[in-house]
């Protein structure tokens, strides 16, 4: 007998008193698609706020006693260990997700399967290691790779589990596990720091951060492991995961040829000063781009046929993100310079310059979310032929911008990006009939918007040094509230429908405090008139 794995809701069991917790629900026992998707939001943006509130700490912390070298040093294990991160479940994760149903034995193949790609892998860095420091011409880089090999094992036990946990949605688990991890990973570098453990801080608190996520992800979920393993199993799922994992391999490889680049030809502090710049590029991708994808990609992939709904949740995901990470990243383009005087130092200053390009362009990636439709729509083949070109692209950008020191490849990557973008978004529009007009109608009050308030927060910053105010805390702090007060006077006059969404998605936690902010935001909502005349409903996106 077959027995699949499926949430405790789903059974037609479950009846009486649980199925009275689920009163909003169309069918009797099972909870909306939509507010278990705003849900999963609401806690994974939860567990976020708390996540980036320690990264916050743990930066300005380590960045005051790790010098750059050692964040070079690091950033060049990196490069070897990301890269093997990409193929060390072949996409089978991702996979799982997209079946319509898993038995216990497929999980227990894949599971077995991880297990031994997972070991494989940890060898392989082991291997590389010393190629690696002969390389860079660094040979700490050597052990440092070595230590950071155990995270492999880690990483592939968690694999199947945490899959399982998604199909689930059970998003809550999924960010306290994350969480968890987090802290403990946080924890361990400071401490490690304050004894003077360099780039040893950051190794060992990545390596704290696995392990901790990965136990707590063992706890919530809900695998049995078997002693079973299924050859055709383990085809079926490599069928996807393949084309899966080569893209993933390609994008990453031209993502970090530039460290690869200045790492070998420039050395380990100009690439310290480059990879922290990049990294808080990738911050509202990371952590907010990605969480929100991370739950809505199991709910489009069960109906991924019916593309007008499908386009519907897409364009609300792009909004609900855009609304999140532009002021956020416009802003940091504003306030780079006391920015980084204030969080990180007046040693890492040449980060500000840096920002000041690679900021406009994170916000512009964190609603590049294309992924979404090539995987759902089961075209990882079609996402990967793009990836090889795009990939091309990017690695010539980085070779010719490097005459010009990390300044040059900063700009020529942007440069590069943003002249693919509207391909890059054409080619998956085109397999759910979604026009680049309405993609971009979706996201302009946003734009607008915050491009009004990043000019006026300019001009309070250059006032200020005209007026010989030269105080880092007080530009930072002045200049960062204007910004947050105009943008909010703006969003509260002009209602632009992502407030009702907001609140829809806000009001899918049951906790006090989120339903409370869930009624604020849908006072300020625009008026059920006004809805009707918009051209996406809110009732029809989940």
């Amino acid at each position: 007998m077959v027995r699949s794995i499926v949430p405790e809701w789903k059974s037609p069991r479950v009846v009486g008193a649980k199925c009275r917790r689920w009163r909003i629900s169309v069918i009797q026992g099972r909870p909306s698609l939509t507010h278990t998707v705003a849900a999963g939001v609401a806690w994974i943006s939860a567990f976020q706020v708390a996540r980036q509130v320690l990264q916050v700490i743990s930066l300005s912390v380590l960045a005051r006693r790790v010098p750059p070298a050692a964040y070079g040093l690091m950033a060049m294990a990196v490069l070897v260990t990301n890269f093997l991160e990409t193929v060390r479940d072949i996409g089978t994760g991702q996979a799982l997700i997209r079946e319509r149903e898993v038995s216990e034995e497929l999980a227990s193949t894949v599971s077995w399967l991880n297990w031994g790609l997972g070991g494989t892998v940890t060898l392989l860095v082991i291997a590389a290691s010393w190629p690696a420091a002969a390389f860079f011409h660094e040979p700490q880089v050597a052990s440092v790779l070595q230590v950071l090999s155990v995270s492999f094992f880690l990483g592939a036990i968690s694999v199947v589990p945490k899959a399982l946990l998604t199909r689930q949605m059970a998003f809550r688990e999924v960010a306290l596990a994350q969480t968890v991890g987090a802290i403990c990973g946080t924890i361990v570098a400071i401490v490690v720091a304050v004894g003077g453990g360099k780039v040893w801080s950051l190794v060992f608190g990545a390596l704290a951060n696995s392990l901790t996520t990965t136990l707590a992800t063992l706890f919530f979920s809900p695998l049995r492991m078997k002693a079973h393993f299924r050859v055709a199993d383990a085809r079926h799922v490599f069928s996807f995961g393949l084309n899966f994992s080569g893209q993933q391999v390609l994008n990453y490889m031209s993502r970090n040829a530039d460290n690869l680049l200045v790492g070998r030809f420039l050395g380990p502090g100009p690439l310290g000063f480059y990879q922290m710049a990049y990294t808080l590029m990738t911050y509202p991708t990371q952590n907010f781009s990605m969480v929100i994808t991370q739950v809505v990609y199991p709910a489009l992939s069960k109906f991924h046929d019916d593309h007008e709904r499908f386009r519907s949740a897409y364009l609300r995901t792009c909004r609900i993100i855009a609304f999140a990470t532009f002021p956020l990243m416009l802003g940091l383009a504003v306030t780079a310079a006391p920015f980084v005087r204030v969080l990180l130092g007046a040693r890492w200053m040449p980060v500000a310059t840096l920002l000041m390009i690679f900021a406009p362009l994170g916000a512009l990636q964190s609603t590049n979310i294309a992924a979404l439709i090539f995987n759902t729509q089961g075209r990882a083949d079609l996402n990967l032929r793009w990836t090889i070109f795009a990939s091309s692209m990017y690695v010539l950008s980085f070779v010719i911008g490097l005459h010009w020191g990390i300044l040059g490849v900063a700009s020529a990557y942007s440069i590069v990006w943003t002249l693919l973008m509207v391909p890059s978004l054409l080619i998956p529009f085109r397999l759910v009939n979604l026009s680049l007009r309405s993609y971009f109608r979706a996201l302009w009050p946003t734009i607008w918007m915050c491009l009004t308030m990043a000019t006026i927060s300019e001009l309070w910053l250059l006032g200020l040094r005209r007026l010989g105010v030269q105080n880092s805390a007080f530009q930072l702090i002045s200049t960062a509230m204007i910004g947050g007060t105009l943008y909010t006077a703006l969003v509260l006059w002009r209602r632009p429908l992502v407030l009702v969404e907001l609140s829809t998605v806000v009001g899918g936690s049951s906790h006090p405090l989120a339903q409370l902010l869930a009624r604020v935001l849908s006072r300020f909502a625009q008026k059920p008139q006004q809805l009707e005349c918009n051209t996406t409903s809110t009732s029809s996106v989940l």
